[in-house]
């Protein structure tokens, strides 16, 4: 016999939807704001930061991989502060060289 169902409910999209995960459920939920800034912001939008503000970048991604508890927000953090090191270091070569 097959199951009844009562198909004019009308809130049944809602109750089909898979339920979303939340974007701290595999980290523990115990970040901070720099975890949570170089995890979540796009890579492309943190190399363009890594580039403009090469110094203030640098410092805050150090500060960022040191004390990052998430392994993606590390791994990001690790990249803007290779890029900007050395986007720094060839403007002042740069600047030395003129």
């Amino acid at each position: 016999m097959a199951r009844e169902r009562d198909d004019d409910y009308e809130d049944d999209a809602d109750d089909e939807r898979p339920a979303r995960r939340s974007k701290n459920s595999g980290s523990g939920g115990n970040l901070g704001p720099l975890d949570k800034m170089y995890r979540d912001t796009n890579i492309a939008v943190l190399i363009i930061f890594g580039v403009c503000c090469n110094w203030i970048a640098a410092i805050l991604s150090a500060v960022a991989f040191f004390t990052a508890k998430d392994p993606k927000a590390k791994s990001n953090a690790l990249i803007v502060m290779i890029i900007g090191v050395i986007v720094a270091i060839v403007g002042t070569v740069l600047n030395f060289a003129r």
